[in-house]
């Protein structure tokens, strides 16, 4: 009678070092998809600060193409300039035409108010050119998050970018716009943008 092979199977050790090498290539294929997935994630966030980035210089861009040369009763006992910087505390505000003529604001004309928050966020605020920031807060817009600075420049008759506006030790009319603007951005994560806009020169 002849006897059947007998039929070898795995050994314990075998076995175990099976184990392990499966678990070792399961651990570097999560590793990898990890990998890829924030990769990917960092890559939708990189376009969406981009996006909002993008955003933010059109509306800035607008805002100075509009600009007026209108005074502005702030409703506090109080008539600013046309244009006017705080470098003490970031901000910047000016008179804006261009907008919707309705009954409220017949000239069309807002009051733009350009500031950084608490919460580092580029805010912009307006009202119309007849209402006060004591009565309203006005129509309120972040612009951008993650805002380190936010630096407007102003061409001066010696043709020189000044933080200041009205300049420093100079005398112009209330009225007086800048002939340029440079506006210089800069984020949280090291990212700086800078655009120039014409002004209108108005003395």
């Amino acid at each position: 009678m002849t006897s059947l092979p007998r039929q070898r199977g795995f050994t314990l050790i075998e076995t175990v070092v099976s184990l392990l090498l499966l678990a070792v290539v399961s651990m570097m294929s999560y590793q990898a998809v990890e990998v890829v997935l924030g990769t990917n994630e960092r890559s939708r966030g990189d376009l969406a600060d981009e996006m909002q980035l993008q955003r933010a210089w059109q509306i800035i861009g607008r805002d100075i193409l509009h600009l007026r040369p209108r005074l502005y009763a702030d409703g506090l006992g109080s008539i600013e300039p046309a244009y006017i910087t705080d470098t003490s505390e970031f901000g910047v505000r000016f008179s804006r035409g261009g907008g919707p003529m309705v009954r409220s604001n017949p000239s069309g004309v807002r009051r733009i108010d350009y500031r950084i928050n608490e919460d580092q966020q580029l805010v912009r605020s307006s009202w119309a050119i007849s209402e006060s920031p004591r009565l309203s807060d006005g129509s309120v817009m972040v612009l951008l998050d993650n805002v380190d600075s936010v630096v407007f420049e102003q061409l001066t008759n010696e043709f020189l970018y000044d933080p200041n506006w009205p300049p420093l030790n100079r005398k112009v009319s209330s009225k007086a716009l800048p002939k340029m603007i440079r506006v210089i951005i800069e984020l949280e994560s090291g990212t700086e943008t800078s655009k120039l806009f014409p002004g209108v020169h108005s003395e």
